[in-house]
């Protein structure tokens, strides 16, 4: 068994079944692996659950895993890289959270012809869509010359292989009054770029019908989670971006949970520093029309 802090990992994420809960994580280029925990602190592997088949579109660069229950199956969502240099999310399925998880097709789900990371899916009166980052190096440059960072949206086909008509830009990076005025000097793949990020699109449904989505940028040396409110209670929005960020101390890519005893948790990894990351949960709550982190929990 091994301790919570002794995991490193990048992009928790934890699925609650049959009174354990699963972590997955990367475990190298072209592979995914999965922890199992009765009480989110000791962990025991439990190997690979995915891999990259040969002669596929992607060859490596296993990103942030998510997996879902969507009509009785466990449907993995993943980023890859591609052979034509473009990110895209790859969705695979399997009747158990510990795979294997098989690829429902041979091409990613998200526009081949964009750079796409981190997809993840909501699912609202039946109609399931993918909400993900459109992100460098195809995005657009903005006046201070920065790639800018979009999240995106798109309705699934009922069996998840394909998007139903066209995608849809919910917000860029730098529209968050967070944003204002910062933007990160980077070099990434080779080349020194400007840019604002826009990592890690979550959405879960708020007591009162809204819409919650959190999101990461990385600003001036820090990685957070920034709020954003549909207040209509459609993925279509209009989004309403909220300050102040729910969590501000370099470390995001937030995800969610109810933890066996009923408590909503926040995972996430902290800090954002090659080899030191790992999973952080946090109890959060809605107070006073707000959504806000309690306490660190399981430390």
């Amino acid at each position: 068994m091994l301790k919570r802090e002794d995991i490193r990992i990048r992009d928790p994420y934890i699925v609650v079944h049959n009174d354990s809960y699963y972590m997955y994580a990367t475990s190298g280029e072209t592979t995914l692996s999965c922890y199992i925990s009765r009480d989110l602190e000791s962990w025991e592997p439990i190997g690979t659950v995915f891999e990259i088949p040969k002669n596929f579109w992607a060859y490596k660069d296993v990103w942030a895993a998510e997996v879902h229950k969507y009509k009785d199956k466990f449907y993995l969502f993943v980023s890859l890289l591609g052979h034509n240099g473009l990110r895209g999310t790859q969705i695979a399925v399997c009747d158990v959270p510990t795979g294997p998880f098989v690829p429902l097709v041979d091409r990613p789900v998200t526009p081949i012809d964009q750079s796409c990371i981190d997809g993840t899916l909501y699912v609202h009166e039946n109609t399931p869509y993918i909400l993900y980052s459109h992100d460098w190096p195809d995005n657009y440059v903005d006046e201070a010359d920065a790639y800018v960072g979009e999240i995106c949206a798109a309705e699934l086909s009922n069996d998840l292989t394909q998007i139903v008509g066209k995608p849809w830009v919910l917000f860029g990076s730098n529209e968050s009054p967070y944003s204002k005025g910062k933007c990160i000097d980077a070099f990434w793949e080779g080349k020194n770029i400007r840019r604002y990020g826009s990592d890690a699109p979550f959405v879960q449904k708020l007591s009162d019908g809204r819409l919650l989505l959190t999101w990461s940028p990385y600003f001036e040396g820090n990685y957070v989670v920034l709020k954003v409110i549909s207040e209509s209670g459609y993925i279509k929005g209009p989004w309403t971006h909220i300050l102040p960020p729910l969590y501000d101390n370099n470390g995001g890519h937030a995800m969610f949970f109810d933890d066996l005893s009923g408590r909503r948790c926040m995972c996430l990894h902290a800090p954002e520093k090659s080899m030191l990351e790992r999973a952080h949960i946090f109890e959060v709550a809605e107070k006073d029309n707000n959504f806000i982190v309690l306490k660190e929990i399981y430390t």
